[in-house]
């Protein structure tokens, strides 16, 4: 796993419950934690630096983003069995996280990551946002 141990999901589920939901593929933890970095990279590019984040070598950690990915990749793996439904539970904690990258995403919580930085290594400039509906603005 590149930013999650095995601790971060042992917090939130059982080691028993993950077993049955990946017996059959060793590598659908990792997997499952993959599409969930994508996920989490698309909605914080323009925010953060996800690739200094997410490095493969030297991750980035932040507890409330761990919490986020675990709470995401928990729904992935259990998710996966098709006899049985997601818990509740589960699907709370999947929309809790979700909540939380829309609120990251809209700059309405701030974490202490990296911002992304322009080619020559200075942080990039937050995106100028103007109001249309008054004519006296201008930009």
């Amino acid at each position: 796993m590149i930013y999650l141990t095995d601790d971060d999901l042992l917090t939130d589920s059982f080691q028993r419950f993950i077993d049955e939901s990946s017996k059959d593929n060793e590598d659908v933890v990792a997997n499952a934690e993959l599409k969930c970095i994508g996920i989490i990279k698309t909605m914080l590019k323009g925010r953060y630096n996800t690739e200094l984040i997410f490095d493969e070598t030297d991750p980035v950690r932040d507890e409330f983003l761990a919490d986020i990915l675990t709470k995401l990749t928990l729904h992935k793996i259990f998710g996966r069995n098709a006899a049985r439904k997601v818990p509740t539970d589960v699907k709370d904690n999947y929309d809790w996280a979700m909540k939380q990258l829309g609120l990251l995403n809209a700059g309405k919580l701030q974490l202490e990551l990296p911002s992304p930085t322009n080619t020559d290594g200075t942080a990039s400039a937050a995106p100028m946002f103007g109001n249309n509906t008054n004519p006296d603005f201008y930009i």
